[in-house]
């Protein structure tokens, strides 16, 4: 049986601030490592992983990338496609945009969809991407 991950499982590995849960997550996080265990991650939750580490805990983008990398190559992880994650980590650390930016963006590019209306310029650092304002 599959079932959901949360934020929180991850935070919580991750922050080690609750030491006895973080030893839990730990736990789990090794049986999805073994994929004695699946578990699949929403994009959405994945967002706030990301907004979490970044605006409440102040933990730069290039670290959440470092951080995150590894708990999205677990075998028993599934999500929406690891490729796209893992690009658009890269893309946030590396083009110093917001998190949905670059999620976007590695979606497009992933279903080669390569013009977006916005007028939002993070996506004009996105190599590939052709932003049009309306």
């Amino acid at each position: 049986m599959k079932r959901i991950i949360d934020a929180n499982i991850v935070l919580r590995f991750l922050l080690n601030d609750i030491p006895e849960q973080a030893e839990q997550c730990a736990l789990l996080l090794k049986r999805l490592e073994k994929n004695s265990e699946q578990t699949f991650l929403p994009d959405i939750i994945l967002a706030d992983i990301v907004w979490t580490l970044e605006k409440f805990y102040r933990v730069p983008k290039r670290r959440i990338g470092e951080l995150l990398i590894p708990i999205i190559n677990l075998r028993g992880l599934r999500c929406s496609s690891k490729e796209t994650i893992r690009v658009a980590l890269k893309t946030y650390a590396e083009k110093n945009i917001d998190w949905s930016d670059a999620f976007v963006g590695a979606q497009m590019l992933a279903s080669q969809q390569y013009t977006i209306y916005s007028y939002d310029g993070d996506f004009d650092k996105i190599d590939g991407i052709t932003r049009v304002v309306p």
